[in-house]
């Protein structure tokens, strides 16, 4: 039983401080032969250390041997560490503990792992996702609780095109939990291979692109002589419009809606239909924009139209980015067609603009009669 005297003595400052020091060192797993423990201590925390380690050594001026220490202790009828449990509770095995806590990680990743890739997330993202900064820790069950959430969202990704407050209250029973500033929105983009927008601009223009509208009328495609018939709002706009330029927005997009067009071409810059407006204005067969990788309202616009049997004549620049737009709306619509363009890489890149008159050309329907 450790003496009253001792615990007395442990309580003063400084040897609390080298006390504190000696459990340091104890439970890192050392032992107290070797070095000096370090511990700073003022002129009265060394003449209470001395009370146990004697007077000369306080006018030594030497550090705290960890063995003189615990040779002071044994002397008074105790040992060190029967000392430090009395004072200050247990004395911890921190290595194995830090070895329990890895390997509780790295089942936490293992599990987290599993979890994605189960609902389709391939493997190599799964992998690179748990183990990015910022996440929670794992080992402490929060990383696997994410992982299951993002799974959950996952699943429920658009084929087509969903509100983001509904694909929140499908997959997590509140139309909230994919907010701006949600881990698990913020988790589902990463998955997904996105940064994590800085902008409330980019936020929606990022969920657009992968077809979840965070507002139904800031997603929108330009489409040029597209008469719609419906119930849709943008049939009546695409009547009234006639040979000018339109915006849709996914919310005029709402509703049924066809179109009699046998045909319908698709570019990806505003430049084209512009000029076909311009230099064609009513010959021109009916045309859409993507305006840069497809929004929510264009591939909806553009999957339902060849629901209703119209064949779409699909291009984009010829570089990297392009070829995405074309593969994705071809993975995407079946019977897609390519208009004057190949998915094969190209050693050059060639923009739209430079086969403009070639392209004209196509959509002109006095020339195509």
């Amino acid at each position: 039983m450790t003496s009253p005297r001792l615990l007395e003595w442990a309580g003063q400052p400084g040897p609390a401080k080298v006390l504190a020091a000696a459990r340091q060192r104890l439970e890192a797993g050392h032992g107290m032969a070797g070095r000096p423990l370090r511990v700073s201590l003022t002129a009265e925390e060394r003449d209470q250390v001395g009370k146990l380690l004697g007077t000369r050594w306080v006018l030594s001026g030497r550090p705290v041997g960890a063995k003189a220490l615990a040779d002071a202790v044994r002397s008074l009828g105790t040992d060190l560490e029967a000392l430090l449990t009395s004072y200050g509770g247990q004395i911890r095995d921190r290595p194995t503990e830090r070895a329990a806590s890895a390997r509780q990680a790295e089942e936490e990743r293992t599990r987290a792992i599993g979890v994605l890739t189960a609902v389709g997330v391939p493997a190599a993202p799964a992998r690179t996702w748990v183990a990015r900064r910022g996440l929670p820790r794992a080992g402490s069950g929060q990383l696997l609780a994410l992982a299951s959430r993002c799974a959950r969202v996952w699943q429920r990704l658009p084929g087509s095109t969903v509100l983001l407050t509904v694909l929140a209250a499908e997959a997590l029973g509140d139309p909230h939990a994919l907010d701006r500033g949600s881990a698990v929105a913020a988790g589902v983009l990463r998955l997904l291979g996105y940064d994590v927008p800085a902008t409330a601009e980019a936020w929606r223009a990022t969920w657009d692109e992968i077809g979840v509208v965070c507002d139904p009328v800031s997603s929108r495609v330009l489409v040029l002589n597209l008469a719609l018939h419906g119930d849709a709002t943008a049939c009546r706009l695409t009547v009234a419009a006639g040979a000018e330029p339109l915006w849709l927005t996914w919310r005029s997009l709402t509703g049924t809606f066809g179109s009699d067009a046998p045909d319908v071409y698709v570019c990806e810059n505003p430049s084209v239909l512009i000029a076909a407006a311009d230099r064609l204005g009513s010959r021109c067969l009916p045309l859409v924009c993507t305006n840069g990788r497809p929004s929510a309202a264009a591939r909806r616009l553009l999957a339902d139209l060849a629901d209703c049997g119209v064949t779409l004549h699909v291009r984009a620049d010829d570089d990297e980015a392009g070829r995405e737009i074309v593969a994705g709306l071809n993975a995407a619509i079946p019977g897609m067609r390519l208009w004057r363009y190949s998915l094969e890489p190209s050693p050059h890149r060639r923009y739209e603009e430079q086969d403009l008159d070639l392209l004209l050309r196509d959509l002109d329907r006095s020339a195509a009669s």
